[in-house]
């Protein structure tokens, strides 16, 4: 190797671009939901289809935490606080993916505490329309319920969420509230670390 020229690894990460077409985004959606009813088989029921859109969520979540811990924060940082780590998905996260932020809310139920984070237009759903044989309940979002929980994962903060959308003032949009619940041990090591 020639003296002088510097390594690929000591070269710092590139920001790159920063936003995507709206068009580009809603085409390529559009494709992985249809990849996802007719491949590799059919979906032969609705939660099928919503598990493998879940699942292609949670893949994209896991590389997505790593590309943004590179670019914003640096290799050697690791949040190690769940507070602090779900406003950084609902802050940081939400922006660089969806040029917005999301809103944070914590509910407590059972002795537990379930998060929501909540997105009043999700992009997901603007494009994608319900197919006549599911009527009104398929749910697009389950990929955005994927993507939180490949994020969590990723970081050690595993957990279930289940994405759920509602339409608050019966005028036809569609909100989205991703529940998440954090197994029982997340909540105790959460505890233990803000002692």
């Amino acid at each position: 190797m020639p003296k002088g020229l510097p390594l690929i690894l000591d070269r710092p990460i590139p920001k790159g671009k920063s936003e995507v077409s709206l068009s580009a985004f809603a085409f390529l959606f559009s494709a992985i939901v249809q990849y996802t009813k007719s491949s590799p088989t059919p979906a032969r029921s609705l939660t099928t289809w919503e598990e493998r859109l879940h699942a292609i969520g949670y893949g994209v979540g896991i590389r997505v935490l790593d590309l943004i811990v590179f670019r914003t924060k640096g290799v050697d940082s690791r949040e190690t606080d769940l507070i602090r780590f779900l406003t950084w998905i609902q802050t940081t996260v939400w922006k660089a993916m969806f040029n917005k932020q999301a809103e944070l809310k914590k509910v407590s139920q059972d002795g537990g505490a379930v998060f929501l984070i909540c997105d009043p237009d999700p992009i997901v759903s603007h494009y994608v329309c319900n197919p006549p044989d599911y009527s009104k309940s398929f749910s697009s979002e389950a990929y955005l319920a994927g993507f939180l929980a490949g994020l969590l994962d990723g970081a050690e903060f595993p957990a279930e969420v289940t994405a759920h959308n509602y339409d608050p003032d019966g005028t036809g949009s569609r909100e989205i509230n991703c529940e998440i619940n954090f197994k029982r041990h997340v909540l105790q090591r959460a505890e233990r670390v803000a002692k």
